[in-house]
């Protein structure tokens, strides 16, 4: 089970939603988080659709920015909690493991409004007693070492963000990959790479699913890169699934060329193994 997350800037051109579409296909998330979609819900309804998933609730943005998204694969997985400009908070149901909960997070980028953004996790943490992470683009950094150029972060700030993190229960999940996940003047005196995209969690959920990894994901098409958080509890492994073609593949464009293009390089191969490269390459 998975999560990706990505503070995308905007789904509005067909770039962007070729790399999502490209980052699920590749990465396989059952849920997804986007801020900065700067789009409404009819735009993210034909993204759901595109992506095969069941599961979408949308945050319109605000005038021409903002709005947030999360969509998740199976429409029984997620139960909404709350939401608001900065967060989207579910009630995460799996087969064979107890509920958790899964806050996608998005902290004010503005600095004179980054203790707004501890106060909405301080109020989020009272909300419930189920196991609890949240991810997402907090905007925030735990130690100087998470910046690189030429103006150092403030130490208040840093040392506020980890007392609500110690406040609110919350460990950070580490990363592999690439140490930045935002950038900015690259190529410039004033290029800036921070860390400001992260997974967090309560002591109870880091104590229920002990083989976490978050990944660095770099992209194209926004200044932030896309994290994915993986949770490979033993309880959450499944036997092999079969494969199961996806109705919402028939309105994407690419679903007829992907076939064809496969069968064509089949050729030599009996109907079975036929069968089987086509569905791996859709």
């Amino acid at each position: 089970m998975s999560v990706l997350s990505w503070n995308c800037r905007g789904l509005g051109g067909p770039r962007t939603v070729r790399e999502l579409l490209d980052l699920v296909s590749k990465k396989r998330p059952d849920f997804v988080f986007l801020m900065e979609t700067k789009s409404c819900s009819i735009r993210l309804e034909s993204v759901r659709v595109r992506l095969g998933f069941e599961g979408l609730l949308c945050v319109d943005r605000v005038g021409m920015g903002g709005g947030l998204t999360l969509f998740w694969r199976e429409k029984e997985m997620a139960s909404l909690l709350s939401f608001s400009d900065n967060n989207i908070d579910v009630e995460v149901t799996l087969p064979g493991m107890a509920p958790w909960r899964l806050t996608g997070f998005y902290g004010h980028p503005e600095r004179s409004r980054i203790c707004q953004s501890w106060d909405l996790l301080r109020t989020f943490s009272t909300r419930s007693d189920l196991p609890w992470a949240v991810i997402g683009d907090i905007n925030d950094l735990a130690n100087h070492a998470e910046k690189k150029g030429p103006i150092p972060h403030p130490d208040s700030l840093v040392r506020g963000f980890n007392e609500v993190l110690q406040e609110c229960d919350l460990s950070d999940l580490g990363m592999s990959g690439y140490e930045f996940t935002w950038e900015k003047g690259r190529g410039t005196e004033h290029w800036i790479e921070e860390r400001l995209d992260r997974a967090v969690a309560s002591t109870a959920w880091c104590n229920t699913y002990l083989a976490t990894s978050v990944q660095n994901i770099l992209t194209l098409n926004s200044d932030h890169s896309a994290i994915i958080l993986r949770l490979e509890d033993s309880l959450l492994r499944r036997g092999n699934r079969c494969f199961k073609f996806e109705s919402a593949w028939i309105l994407d464009e690419e679903c007829r060329r992907v076939g064809e293009h496969s069968w064509d390089f089949s050729r030599n191969l009996d109907f079975r193994q036929c069968v089987e490269r086509c569905g791996n390459d859709l």
